[in-house]
């Protein structure tokens, strides 16, 4: 029932999904577009400096580790999550560096650092985009890339929707999991306007470049019959940006 779920903070919510994030999250049909349109947007790695931002267990890092990029930095707000990483890095001989950071605070970063930096799935979980894309503009050096990816507005606000609609409640979309003693757990997301993002990195001086909106087509739901009723709807938004 919904009365009996409990809503977390992400540091806390990641910090119990940290062990079983990754098999939650294969053959996810969302992540297929994702992570096709995060590489579509990409620019050549040869020679760069790199930060995934919002790392989690390092699924982007240990990707442009394997680049030739010159450094690759992984950041995530959990420790739980970013162990997880740890271990992969370590496994596969990576050379990931791997800290602790905030979005909303500060990214243990110089300023002008980044040549490119990658935040996946991430913005969703943030409340305030002013700040987070005045962090991720900071770290970023003249020129550099952002490359950022989130579920589609529509996915999100239909999630809202259908929420309402089932618990006559407005309530925010969110990750829903369940813990190890079998209660139900929610991390809240935020449903960002794909013009909120634009605006919230145009006052942070990044300039608009490109934008994907990945949509469920006749194959992928042959693949995931659950996605039968959306195909044409656009499920990710994927955008790159540059600093000036």
């Amino acid at each position: 029932m919904d009365e009996d779920a409990s809503y977390l903070p992400p540091a806390e919510g990641f910090a119990l999904l940290a062990d079983t994030y990754d098999a939650r999250q294969g053959g996810d049909p969302h992540l297929q577009l994702e992570s096709r349109a995060v590489v579509e947007l990409l620019p050549p790695l040869n020679g760069l400096r790199v930060g995934d931002i919002g790392c989690g267990t390092g699924r982007y890092a240990l990707v442009l580790a394997r680049t030739g990029a010159t450094e690759v930095i992984g950041i995530d707000l959990s420790p739980d999550m970013l162990a997880r990483a740890r271990q992969k890095a370590t496994s596969a001989e990576l050379p990931v560096k791997l800290a602790r950071g905030d979005l909303l605070a500060s990214l243990p970063l110089p300023d002008r650092y980044l040549d490119l930096a990658v935040c996946a799935l991430t913005l969703s979980f943030v409340d305030n985009m002013e700040k987070a894309f005045a962090e991720l503009a900071r770290v970023l050096a003249p020129g550099g890339a952002l490359v950022i990816s989130e579920l589609h507005p529509h996915v999100l606000r239909a999630a809202r929707a259908a929420s309402a609609a089932a618990f006559r409640k407005d309530h925010a979309p969110y990750l829903r999991f369940m813990d190890f003693e079998g209660q139900e757990r929610r991390i809240r997301r935020h449903p960002h306007l794909i013009s909120d993002y634009l605006a919230a990195a145009s006052r942070a001086g990044l300039v608009f470049e490109k934008l994907l909106e990945p949509v469920a087509d006749t194959h992928l739901a042959a693949q995931h019959p659950q996605l039968s009723d959306s195909i044409g709807v656009p499920l990710v938004l994927a955008m790159r940006f540059r600093a000036g």
